[in-house]
C-alpha cells in the first residue's frame, strides 16, 4: 500500500524543514533508495542545497539540483517544478520528499511520500488539507513528531 509519512516538527529551528529533509535524504540514500525532493520555488531549492552541504559534520548527502526537463535517475535530486512530467517521475524514484505547499499530480507514482510540517499554524493548516487529500486517495497515513 502507498504510504505518506507526515513529520511534524515540534520546535522552532532555523531551516527546520530543510534540515529534516537532509536527514531523511541521508537515511534513504544509505538504504540505496532514489529520492526526489520537490520545493515551491528556486529560492527554496537553493536554500535546501545550502543546508544539505552543511547540515552534518560527519556525513554528506550526494545530491543535485536539476530542472524538471533534465531529471534522471539518481540518489537525491532536488527540483522546484511542481508540475513535473509523469514520464520523468515514473519508475525513476523510490521516495518523494514534498517540501512544496501543494500535492503534485504525480504523487500516485510513489509508494512512499514524506511530508514535512513546520510548527507554524500556516504550515499545519496546509498539511491538514494535504492529509485530507491523501486520505481521500487511499494512501496509508502516518504521523510522527520530530524534534530537531
Amino acid at each position: 500500500m502507498k504510504q505518506v509519512d507526515f513529520y511534524l516538527i515540534s520546535n522552532q529551528v532555523v531551516d527546520a524543514k530543510y534540515k529534516l529533509a537532509s536527514r531523511l535524504s541521508n537515511k534513504l540514500a544509505r538504504m540505496q533508495l532514489k529520492v526526489l525532493i520537490v520545493t515551491d520555488n528556486l529560492d527554496a531549492s537553493k536554500q535546501l542545497n545550502k543546508v544539505m552541504w552543511s547540515y552534518s559534520d560527519t556525513s554528506f548527502v550526494a545530491h543535485d539540483h536539476v530542472p524538471s526537463e533534465s531529471l534522471t535517475p539518481g540518489k537525491v535530486h532536488i527540483t522546484e517544478t511542481p508540475s513535473l512530467s509523469t514520464d520523468l517521475v515514473n519508475d525513476n524514484y523510490d521516495v518523494l520528499i514534498n517540501l512544496a505547499s501543494e500535492i503534485h499530480s504525480f504523487n500516485h507514482h510513489f509508494d512512499r511520500i514524506a511530508e514535512i510540517v513546520e510548527p507554524s499554524e500556516e504550515s499545519k493548516a496546509a498539511a491538514r488539507e494535504r492529509f485530507k487529500s491523501y486520505k481521500s486517495e487511499g494512501f496509508e497515513l502516518q504521523t510522527s513528531p520530530v524534534e530537531l
